[in-house]
């Protein structure tokens, strides 16, 4: 059997890169279940693209620019194109709280109302007014469905529907379970055990909950009526039922629908909704163009192209830049503009054509105004310019041959920033930009946390380390002393870097990085340390290798990989607000006991909660928490009608392993898959057009990286015994993989 690539492919190994890791990161992006992003720094780049691009007053930007005092420009730029090709379909895009009822004739508004019921309960009622405007009506529509209604036998009248007509006369129309409405939760295994009436033809899927109903009723009347009010009233002494949206059609064809206490989504939500989703697109492809310059790096430090390639394959989905392509943050694009930095510097190095220490400038100050802190790469870069002339030359000497490169990197800088600052001075208040902000922001934020806290959150905390995020760094550490000794001088700004940001950020009080999937300010520093496992991946690329280091190396760069899939398979945020609004509270000291202790005078503090268990205690990982809630979700998914199972699962929580006794109340709110996909199919199931559409794009990005994947392997393993078999072992597993994956989206 062989593996049919087109040439042009093959010898391609940049463009195979490129497009395996942007088909893989635009299967697997979120829209971080609500649509509305996982970021500050992302909401406020995407408004502000929005304001510019969309907006002809551009209020946000009018009103919110002084918050690039806090937020570069950077990112904004880089979505205004997205946020343009976007428009259009945002206002074609369905309405998401619509659904279309009587094969179509009308799209019903879904809305909130007070739940009618039998027993007193919070906001229950015993009538409901529907709250439809007077008119001259031939038809009305109902959607509702019932709870903790499966004991209440098939035909029982559960309420009544009341509408009173304008000269005083009541039409009064039964609501039946099993005919009318039904329970809601009916395909519930628990549930369908015991129900004892029959459902009928649903008139679709909840928003949200694909296993749960919504049931229309529909009544004509003979004649028109001019209908004054219509109401409900419920007729059980327990149970509940839920009216999820009501219109009536008038004699003229137009249906009017029924306003409930608000809707489920606004239609400008709904709009934003379709602008956004296509946000993580700009970060895929920035971080798969990453990958590629990692690519040219690694070729300019004169190793082979498959070991070139087999890096930029490691760093693609090894290491936390496959997470954080999927989302919103502005460290993507810092981290492709830093890797263009270095290689523009190599260039220089072996051609000494000053141009490329001008375009490098230009790049380093793009870094630096999409991420402020960045600057601190300038004066290393200089350094890295003057240590490029060092070999075979005194120190005077190579200062001196350095002095005029380092002045051509420095120029775009000095040409530029003087001129934003006077600009940014006369734009925005000068003293909540420069007092304020800048000097304010310093002293309140980076300057009163021991270092040795951050660094060791930083590098090996349970909860964020650097090494536990990306385990590939195992094997690129140890190694660095090997790319030292092969490259030099040149070895100093991949080794510079990451300690520069290692110390800054180790004095910062949120070292962390907010709520994010590991050390989210160590993202830009990832691929330099895995370019420096170059040597070691050469030397087991060699023949005549035993299988053990190369069997070690593979499990992992396995345990590294799943690690990414656990971060890209659900929203961050899923467990860390389960943990802050559940859990924390009922440890002993919000659980400083467990670890972190001497961070805690910090962490405290902090707005979006104390997690200082989840940051240094291993039980409250977030990488077994997430193990934990995928493990549910797969139990949820596999065996729905199982509630046992599920319920058993979540009980199993990583801290309950270790004896610690606190059971969260309500651990279903950390179910769900974080899929663009997945959500679509969620939120848009009564749209089948929506689906299909969806369905082509999975299917044309699955098929793409399939191809690339094999195009891939021919590359690293272009001839020998075992080279066939090797190919077709890795794109049958991946094979696999994408069939589950489409599975799963059956299955919901």
């Amino acid at each position: 059997m062989r593996l049919r690539v087109p040439a042009w492919m093959v010898h391609r190994p940049a463009l195979v890169l490129f497009v395996l890791a942007a088909s893989v990161y635009l299967l697997t992006a979120g829209v971080s279940r609500n649509g509305v992003g996982y970021s500050a720094d992302g909401t406020f780049a995407f408004e502000m693209a929005k304001s510019v691009v969309v907006d002809p007053d551009h209020k946000y930007l009018k009103e919110h620019g002084g918050n690039f005092s806090r937020w570069g420009v950077g990112l904004p730029l880089a979505l205004m194109p997205m946020v343009a090709v976007a428009e259009p379909f945002a206002h074609l895009a369905p309405q998401r709280d619509r659904l279309p009822i009587l094969g179509g004739e009308h799209e019903m508004l879904l809305v909130n109302y007070a739940p009618l019921g039998g027993m007193p309960q919070p906001n229950s009622t015993g009538v409901l007014e529907l709250g439809l405007e007077p008119g001259r009506y031939d038809r009305l529509a109902l959607l509702t469905h019932a709870g903790l209604s499966a004991a209440f036998p098939q035909g029982l009248e559960i309420a009544q529907l009341i509408v009173t007509v304008a000269d005083g006369t009541e039409i009064v129309r039964p609501i039946r379970v099993g005919i009318e409405t039904a329970e809601w939760a009916y395909d519930r295994g628990d549930v369908r055990a015991r129900i004892q009436h029959e459902r009928p033809p649903p008139a679709g899927r909840q928003i949200g909950n694909a296993r749960a109903y919504y049931y229309l009723a529909t009544w004509d009347f003979p004649r028109p009526i001019d209908l004054e009010s219509a109401r409900l009233k419920y007729r059980q002494p327990d149970g509940n039922l839920y009216v999820d949206g009501v219109a009536a059609r008038l004699v003229d064809g137009a249906w009017v629908d029924g306003p409930g206490i608000g809707r489920l989504w606004s239609e400008r939500q709904t709009v934003d909704f379709f602008r956004r989703i296509w946000v993580p697109l700009v970060n895929s492809l920035i971080t798969a163009f990453g990958a590629v310059v990692v690519f040219r790096i690694v070729r300019r430090l004169d190793y082979r192209a498959d070991i070139a390639l087999a890096i930029g394959l490691v760093y693609a989905l090894g290491t936390m830049a496959w997470p954080y392509a999927v989302v919103d943050f502005a460290e993507p694009l810092v981290t492709a503009l830093v890797l263009v930095c270095v290689w523009l510097l190599l260039i220089y190095d072996q051609t000494q054509l000053r141009r490329y220490l001008l375009l490098a400038g230009l790049v380093a100050l793009a870094a630096a105004v999409t991420k402020y802190v960045t600057v601190i790469i300038m004066p290393l870069l200089v350094v890295a310019i003057f240590l490029s002339h060092k070999p075979g030359r005194t120190w005077r000497e190579a200062g001196r041959q350095g002095f005029v490169p380092a002045l051509a990197f420095a120029a775009p800088s000095i040409a530029v920033v003087p001129v934003g600052l006077v600009a940014a001075a006369f734009l925005f208040d000068v003293r909540l930009l420069y007092v304020h902000e800048l000097w304010g922001g310093i002293s309140r934020g980076w300057l009163g946390l021991p270092i040795e806290l951050g660094i060791h959150g930083l590098i090996s905390s349970w909860g964020k380390g650097l090494l536990w995020y990306n385990p590939v760094l195992l094997v690129a550490i140890p190694a660095i002393p090997w790319f030292i000794r092969r490259h030099g001088w040149r070895a100093f700004i991949f080794l510079a870097i990451p300690i520069g940001y290692v110390l800054l950020y180790s004095k910062k009080e949120v070292w962390y990085g907010g709520n994010a999937w590991g050390p989210r300010y160590l993202v830009p520093i990832v691929p330099l340390l895995v370019i420096m496992a170059a040597p070691v991946i050469e030397w087991l690329a060699r023949k005549g290798r035993h299988a053990l280091p190369r069997a070690a190396f593979a499990l992992v760069l396995v345990a590294s990989a799943a690690v990414q899939v656990m971060g890209v398979s659900k929203d961050f945020g899923s467990y860390l607000d389960l943990y802050q609004q559940q859990v924390v509270r009922e440890l002993p000291e919000d659980g400083a006991v467990y670890g972190g202790a001497a961070y805690q005078p910090w962490s405290a503090k902090q707005p979006e909660g104390d997690f200082v268990a989840v940051l240094y205690a291993h039980q409250f990982s977030p990488l077994l928490a997430h193990a934990w809630l995928l493990r549910a979700d797969a139990t949820n998914l596999v065996a729905p009608d199982r509630t046992d199972l599920l319920e058993d699962a979540l009980a199993r929580s990583p801290w309950s392993r270790f004896g610690i006794d606190v059971r969260p109340p309500r651990p279903e709110n950390g179910l769900g898959l974080d899929f663009w996909s997945t959500t679509l199919i969620e939120y848009y199931l009564a749209y089948p057009v929506v689906l299909a559409l969806a369905a082509l794009v999975l299917v044309a990005l699955q098929v793409t990286s399939v191809v690339a994947l094999a195009a891939a392997t021919h590359q690293l393993w272009p001839q020998g015994p075992n080279a066939v078999r090797w190919r077709l072992s890795v794109v049958g597993v991946y094979g696999a993989v994408q069939l589950a994956f489409d599975t799963l989206h059956f299955m919901l």
